[in-house]
Order: structure tokens, then sequence, then C-alpha cells
């Protein structure tokens, strides 16, 4: 099936139109005010002055007493994701039968999580430490060449929840054999259109948040100003995350056939 970059934006613009109301209600609950609960309330350090090593120092007791609320937080980004997939998918549904089924998808896309993770970490482990015995050169090439495949891999496996939410397939490994069956020989491309949205996206966002944040902080001072920046640097945040998931929903549409998708829930 020809995969066209030009269809796949027109289909993510389309579906972010038709579903923005719901969507937002959405990325409002479970994106947008996580980040900023955890932006106000648990900012990173600010080490000015301080040499690197007590910056790496103070960097890394803040990501160990963090974590807990980045995993919350991440938890929350999940059942959101797969609640707006649901609402694409499944048209007419509610938020509320949206959010329950994301619910019940919940624990088997986070154990598919761990398994990709398990993977890329133990083809990391067998490829990166014997070339650190080897040297510098060798890690460089090491480093290379599980990049790579791991661009590659991050290419197939891209409409993965689309598939799991689409297909309700909730067993990991049958819902990788499908995003693997549905995205044979578009690899590349599928990574290419993730990668030039997600980069022009992303530089946008950081300029109108950078700039938002100097305008703020010299209109209302430095308290109220960091506040208010936060408001909008996690409101971009969550715009942010729901383009990328209509996007990896245009995606699974383009490969997997629109009527295909629409007669999984007749």
């Amino acid at each position: 099936m020809a995969f066209s970059y030009n269809a796949v934006w027109e289909d993510t613009v389309g579906l972010l139109r038709r579903n923005a109301p719901l969507l937002t209600a959405i990325a409002g609950v479970f994106m947008f005010l996580p980040a900023l609960i955890f932006a106000v309330f648990m900012p990173p350090p600010e080490p000015q002055g301080a040499d690197p090593a007590r910056a790496v120092q103070l960097m890394i007791a803040f990501y160990r007493a963090a974590w807990p609320w980045f995993l919350l937080q991440g938890l929350f980004s999940i059942v959101g994701t797969l609640a707006m997939l649901r609402l694409v998918f499944a048209s007419g549904t509610t938020v509320g039968n949206a959010l329950v089924h994301a619910l019940k998808l919940t624990p088997f896309y986070l154990l598919l999580s761990i398994l990709f993770g398990l993977a890329v970490g133990l083809a990391s482990l067998v490829i990166v430490i014997p070339a650190v015995l080897l040297g510098p050169l060798a890690v460089a090439v090491a480093i290379l060449l599980l990049i790579v495949p791991l661009l590659y891999l991050i290419g197939r496996i891209v409409p993965v929840p689309a598939v799991m939410v689409a297909e309700d397939r909730r067993n990991p490994i049958d819902a990788i054999r499908r995003t693997f069956a549905l995205t044979k020989g578009h690899g590349w491309a599928i990574i290419g259109i993730v990668f030039i949205v997600g980069v022009v996206a992303a530089i946008a966002m950081g300029m109108a948040d950078t700039l938002a944040g100097l305008v703020f902080i010299l209109a209302a001072g430095q308290e109220i100003g960091k506040l208010l920046a936060s408001v909008v640097a996690s409101a971009l945040n969550a715009a942010f995350a729901t383009l990328l998931v209509m996007l990896y929903a245009a995606i699974y549409r383009a490969l997997a056939g629109t009527k295909s998708v629409a007669a999984a829930f007749e």
C-alpha cells in the first residue's frame, strides 16, 4: 500500500479538527494538569554558578527523588493516549467510555513497553560492552550500529498503540506482530514523517514557550511570570503530545485503510 506524507498529514489535521473538543478535554486532564503540577511543585534545580560536578549531583538527586512522580505522569500520559485513540477509532463514543477502554488496555501496553525496553537494553549491552573494551573508536562505531537499527525499529513499531486500540489486541506479542505486518517496507518512511513533524513542532513550540516566558516575567515579575510560563509550557507539551497521537492514528489508518478501521467498530 502506498504511503504518502501529504495524505498522512492531511488525515492528522482532519482528526485534530473533528475531535478537537474531546481531545482537548482528555489532554487537559491527563497531560496538561500532571505536567503543570509537576512543574509548579517539583521544578528541576537551577544550579546557577555551581561547578559542573555539583550540577550533575543536583540533577541526579532530583531525578532520584522525583522518579515516582515521573512514573505517575507517564501512566497518566498512557491512559490519555489510549483514550484519544479510542475516540478516533470508535466514532460516537463518549469520553467516559474511551477512558474505561483505555484503562483496560493500559496494563497490556505497559507490558509491551517493558518488553520493548528490555529488548533494546539487552541489544545495547551486547553491542556496547564489548566495544568499551576495544577503545573509544569502537564505542563510537558500536553506538552508530545501535542507533541506526533502533531508528528503523521505532519506525516499524510507531503504530502499535493504534493497533492495540483499533483492533483490541491485548496480547503484546500479537500487537507487535500485527504492527510489523502493517509497517513492512515502510519503516524508514514512518520514522521520517515522525521526525519531520516532531522536529518542526518542537522548534515552533519551543520558540513560543521561550517568548511567552520572557513576556510573562517582564510583565508580571519573576514569581508570577514563572507560574504563567509553566502554564504555557504545560499546555504546549499537551498540544505536542496530542499532535503526535493523532499522527500515529493517521499512520495506522494509512497502512490499514480507513474502511477496515471503521469496520472494526461496526
